[in-house]
This record gives structure tokens, sequence and C-alpha cells, in this order.
């Protein structure tokens, strides 16, 4: 099965086939497109409804049924929203336009056009600036709320309550998904998913695996390792594709 990932500027793209996806919490906000039929979206009390596109906040509980047909998942960075209703037909033509030319100017064009986002759409406390900050850079320095909290002289109740309310997720489901997204663009470039682990601070694979399935509803073998092509735009528009 080929499947495709773009990533750029804290925020990726996969599309694929897929099948039911069961009850998962997105760690970031995201766009679904159906590119072939409507899906089948079940919140968390259960209630289904069938769109052609869909927007799902993070960290809401749901499950998805796309019957084994394509489908594209535009996450943003934890926090950020939409601007303006989604266009399910203009977004598919934006997805394809930025999966075949795979460029920097199409992914913008993606996000520009066809959601209306601009570059950084979150104003947020100073302190939980640094927060997030700390949390979403690569290295092993102490992230846990506590540790995170003193360093920006606030109270680990406050850090906790605002960064919720700011970002719409927790600390934890924050600082995952940049890792996920480190882990992403690793494999794009070719590592094994042991190294892929590793390299974006999990325990080992299993740790990685577990907290992928339960953040997208698909294994990390099934989204990495079957036919998968893609590109990572750095934020100096540098592309590294494969």
């Amino acid at each position: 099965m080929e499947s495709h990932l773009l990533l750029g500027g804290g925020r990726a793209l996969y599309v694929g086939r897929f099948d039911v996806l069961p009850r998962h919490r997105f760690a970031a906000n995201a766009v679904l497109v159906g590119l072939d039929d409507a899906f089948a979206l079940e919140d968390d009390d259960g209630h289904v409804e069938y769109h052609a596109a869909a927007f799902v906040r993070g960290w809401q509980w749901h499950a998805l049924d796309f019957q084994g047909g394509r489908a594209a998942v535009l996450f943003l960075e934890p926090g950020a929203g939409i601007r303006r209703r989604i266009g399910a037909g203009v977004l598919r033509e934006a997805v394809e336009a930025a999966l075949s030319a795979r460029k920097p100017e199409t992914w913008t064009e993606l996000l520009q056009d066809a959601l209306g986002l601009g570059p950084c759409p979150l104003t947020v406390d100073a302190r939980i600036a640094r927060v997030a900050a700390f949390l979403s850079t690569p290295d092993d320095a102490p992230a846990d709320a506590m540790s995170l909290a003193q360093r920006v002289g606030a109270s680990l109740s406050l850090v906790e309550h605002r960064f919720r309310a700011q970002f719409g997720v927790p600390m934890g489901a924050f600082r995952a998904w940049h890792r996920m997204q480190w882990a992403a663009a690793l494999a794009l470039r070719g590592q094994s998913l042991t190294e892929v682990a590793h390299a974006a601070g999990f325990y080992d694979s299993a740790h990685f695996s577990r907290l992928f399935r339960g953040m997208f509803g698909l294994s990390p073998s099934k989204v990495f390792t079957q036919g998968l092509t893609g590109a990572v735009f750095e934020p100096r528009d540098a592309e590294v594709s494969r």
C-alpha cells in the first residue's frame, strides 16, 4: 500500500488507505478529508456522522471508519484551529497538488488557501510559551510538569491549567506530538523504527509503537514501512525527499 507524508512548519499531512481506526485521541488538532468517499466519524458519546471533510480537536476521543478508501489527515500544531468552514472539494485539490509537487510553495498554498491558516495562530501567556519551548526541543532536559513549573516560576496547577486551556492538550501530549514529528522526519530519511524511537526520545520501539497507536489509531509499522514516500520542508524551505 502506497502512502505519503509531508512535514513542515509544525504540521503534518498523511495520505493513505484506511479501514476502521478504533477509539483514540489525536495529540493535535486535525483536518480530515475523504479522497474517495465520505467517512464515518464517531464522537465520544458514540454518535456517528458521515463527512466529506471534518475538523477533530486534539485530545478528543473519537473513532473513524474510511471503509478502505483513500483519505488525508492534516495535523496542525497543538492549539491551532481553522478560520473558516472546510470546503471538501477545495481541500482535496490542494492535498493532491501538494502530494504531486512536493514543494514548499504548494505546501503553503494548502495551508493558506484551502484552510486559511496563518503562520502562527496562537497567542499564549509568556510563561506558558516558555514551557512550550522547553517541551518542543529535542533534548533530554527534564520535561515533567513540576520541573517546568519551577523553571518558569509558576505553580504546578497554574501551568497545567493554562497550558491545557491555551494549547488544547495536556503537556504530555504536546511533548509527544513534537517527538512524533521528529520520528516521522527520521523515518522519511530512511532510519529504522528502532533508530527512530531512540533518536526521538522514546524508551524503546515498543513505547514508541504503543504511544503512536494510541494517538493516531495506526501502528507506526503500517505508516512507515509500507511504501511510504514524502518530503520534509525545513524552515528555510530545504526539502528532503525519498
